[in-house]
């Protein structure tokens, strides 16, 4: 009788998992960064914000929630997920009303200011810190169900990361599982959960760790996307040729043989730390930037995986600063793809809006502007803008009453103009866009209307230390894990009828 039922919906849960499919392609692959801040020096959360809007950067994982950054993040329309520490499950947990509670002073009091689009509950639980193991389920239903109450459950979605650890077998993919530990009694509910709420599955991935555990049978070529080889899994018929691949198709694989093989993968931690121990020798600035570069290339290219080709695997690079508070070996404080004034470690375009590829050091330029920060009072701007209109010649005509830039009548609207103008004069030499540090570079294109801001015949830039994007973080806003509200929706709706399918066949 099971097999009869099996066959009968199996061309309806087919075409159902084409056409999630289908709308995840349409929604359009992302990039984000993780912003941890175990950091001596954290920049003001108010410069970062601008600097990661003038990089492009659209999507940001938080690991808990801070009232501060939160607030920062507010009018970016920077996609957020916020996160429940470890430490706050079990009391966050412990009842519908600490969890309704923390959803009210973490969340909602920041909507719809702050663009929050996730809540990522604990950090490689399962593996890390198994006294929640058993509360973990509950705790995501619970802020789930808060969710609901208030009518937020299709915009923000709930998750939890786990580390590749929890896979056992990862190589070949086909043969991969889950930990037997918490398969049955956590991970099988909790992939039910992710279903039935439309939500994804979250994937930390530690390369420099899983080469450094397999060294003899791994080449680092093969860690860092370059040429090589490849290994071949022989049941499946496919070759594999850098290690994301492999471990996100072991996990689609693990899910498949606990009857989700419709569940999106979100890689929420990946990146390659570039200082290390003297015995970590592959932890270094080259390999972190031929890493991340080449993983960017790999992810907003859709290349998808041997076992997915095609399938849009969102990624966090992790991370955005050092953070130096952080206990163990040296690299464990050394993933950052910026210090602390903002200056970049190595090139690294995150947006993806000039991909390099780190293989053969190639490059496509970038063009930038100079605009004034948000969050600079008028007072300051009006100083500059009097230095930069009388001693620094720009040309501030357009921003005069009856110019084309003249509306809106702010500072911080005549300050951009003005401030692009001695920029792009300059030949945007290092230092012409700082005015006393009023203003940030930026890839996206400040025109508007009839006001156009003007652009340097040498403006071919490939990083700058404030970042950019020449299609700016617009692009990526409206979306959120799935892309725009639309397709998040429709993907929720889908998820959850393909879920009534599989657990009736259960």
């Amino acid at each position: 009788m099971l097999e009869r039922k099996h066959h009968r919906h199996a061309g309806i849960v087919a075409g159902v998992m084409c056409l999630v499919h289908l709308i995840q392609s349409a929604a359009g692959t992302f990039v984000g960064v993780n912003f941890g801040t175990d950091v001596s020096d954290l920049p003001e959360p108010e410069h970062v914000v601008d600097m990661l809007m003038s990089m492009g950067v659209g999507q940001v994982r938080l690991f808990d929630a801070n009232p501060r950054i939160l607030s920062a993040f507010a009018g970016s329309d920077i996609q957020v997920l916020v996160g429940i520490p470890n430490q706050l499950i079990l009391s966050v947990g412990s009842s519908d009303m600490t969890a309704s509670k923390w959803l009210q002073n973490n969340v909602l009091a920041f909507l719809p200011n702050t663009n929050i689009t996730g809540i990522v509950v604990g950090n490689e639980v399962l593996t890390d810190y198994t006294i929640a193991a058993t509360i973990l389920l509950s705790t995501m239903w619970r802020i789930h169900n808060a969710l609901a109450a208030v009518n937020l459950e299709k915009e923000i979605k709930v998750s939890s990361p786990h580390s590749s650890s929890l896979i056992i077998g990862a190589f070949p993919p086909s043969h991969a599982s889950f930990n037997e530990t918490y398969s049955t009694s956590v991970v099988q509910p909790l992939l039910d959960f992710l279903c039935a709420t439309g939500s994804f599955f979250m994937l930390n991935i530690n390369a420099l760790a899983l080469y450094q555990q397999s060294k003899p049978f791994m080449s680092l070529d093969y860690v860092l996307f370059r040429p090589n080889k490849g290994a071949q899994d022989k049941d499946l018929n496919l070759v594999y040729y850098n290690i994301f691949d492999a471990v996100v198709d072991a996990a689609f694989n693990a899910m498949a043989a606990m009857n989700h093989s419709e569940l999106p993968i979100v890689v929420s931690e990946i990146g390659w730390p570039w200082m290390g121990n003297p015995s970590e020798v592959e932890a270094s600035i080259e390999n972190a930037g031929t890493f991340n570069g080449n993983l960017i290339k790999h992810v907003l290219n859709n290349t998808g995986t041997p076992r997915r080709p095609g399938m849009e695997i969102n990624t966090y690079i992790y991370e955005l600063f050092d953070e130096d508070k952080k206990v163990g070996l040296n690299s464990e404080r050394y993933w950052g793809i910026l210090s602390t004034n903002q200056t970049p470690i190595y090139r690294l375009d995150v947006s993806g809006s000039s991909i390099r590829d780190l293989t053969n050091g190639s490059s496509t330029p970038n063009q930038s502007w100079c605009v004034a920060k948000r969050e600079v009072p008028d007072s300051q701007l009006s100083n500059a803008l009097n230095w930069v209109c009388g001693q620094g010649n720009a040309n501030c005509g357009p921003i005069q009453q009856n110019g084309p830039c003249f509306s809106p009548d702010s500072y911080q609207s005549h300050a951009s103009f003005a401030f692009n103008t001695y920029y792009q004069k300059t030949a945007q030499v290092s230092g012409s866009c700082d005015f006393g540090g009023t203003a940030i570079i930026t890839y996206s294109d400040p025109s508007y209307g009839s006001c156009s801001y003007s652009l340097s015949a040498t403006s071919n830039m490939t990083y700058d230390p404030n970042g950019g994007n020449p299609n700016g973080s617009s692009s990526r806003a409206t979306s959120n894990v799935y892309g725009s509200s639309y397709f998040a929706q429709l993907m929720s709706f889908l998820s959850v009828f393909l879920c009534v399918f599989l657990l009736e066949m259960k």
